[in-house]
C-alpha cells in the first residue's frame, strides 16, 4: 500500500506548476513533472558528454523536485523568507525499498560535490535556461535575468557549451527545418 500511495503523491506533480514563472506573467507555465521530464532526458545527454553514471544521473535528475509534492515549488521570492528544514524527501520515501538508495541520491544532489551529482544539477539549470529561452522567444523579455543566473551556476563544461548555443538560438528553427515532410505553413 505505501507504494502505491507514493505513486499517488508523485502524480500531485503533474498539476503543479513551476511558480518562479508565475513572478514574470506567464499565465501557463509547465508543471513540475514536466520540468523534471525534460531536465532527466538533458541528464542522459549531459552524462553521456561527461562521461558521468547515467543511471544515477538520471534518478538524480528524475527525483530532485520529489519533496515539491508536500513543499510546493519554492521561488526565488519564497526562500527569503522561509526558514531551513528538514528534507521532505526523508518523509516522502519512508517505508519505501529504494527509500535509502534515493535518500542518498537526492543528498548527494543537494550537496553538488560529486561528477554525478553537478551533471545533474547542470541538467536542471539547462532544462530552466531552456524554457525561459523559450518564453523569451515568444516575447518575454523578463526571463533574461533567469538565463543569465542560470548560466553562471553551471558548472560541467558540456553544460556550458550547450547553454551558449541555447541563448543563441531560436527554440522553433527545428520546426522549420523538419526535412522529408509538408510544411506547416
Amino acid at each position: 500500500m505505501r507504494t502505491v500511495d507514493f505513486l499517488f503523491e508523485i502524480g500531485m506533480l503533474k498539476d503543479m506548476p513551476r511558480t518562479g514563472w508565475l513572478t514574470i506573467g506567464i499565465t501557463e507555465p509547465e508543471s513540475i513533472a514536466e520540468h523534471s521530464f525534460r531536465t532527466a532526458v538533458i541528464g542522459m545527454v549531459l552524462a553521456k558528454l561527461e562521461h558521468a553514471d547515467e543511471k544515477r544521473v538520471l534518478k538524480m535528475c528524475l527525483f530532485h523536485d520529489l519533496e515539491e509534492t508536500r513543499l510546493g515549488d519554492l521561488h526565488k521570492i519564497n526562500k527569503i523568507y522561509l526558514k531551513p528544514r528538514k528534507n521532505a524527501y526523508v518523509d516522502i520515501l519512508g517505508g519505501l525499498p529504494f527509500r535509502k538508495e534515493l535518500t542518498e541520491l537526492l543528498d548527494e544532489f543537494k550537496e553538488g560535490k560529486t561528477n554525478d551529482s553537478q551533471v545533474a544539477r547542470d541538467a536542471d539549470k539547462l532544462e530552466m535556461i531552456l524554457q525561459a529561452k523559450e518564453y523569451l522567444d515568444v516575447g518575454n523579455s523578463y526571463v533574461k535575468e533567469w538565463i543569465t543566473s542560470g548560466m553562471a551556476k553551471l558548472k560541467t563544461k558540456s553544460a556550458k557549451k550547450l547553454s551558449k548555443r541555447i541563448i543563441n538560438g531560436d527554440s522553433r528553427r527545428w520546426l522549420f527545418e523538419i526535412k522529408n515532410s509538408k510544411s506547416p505553413c
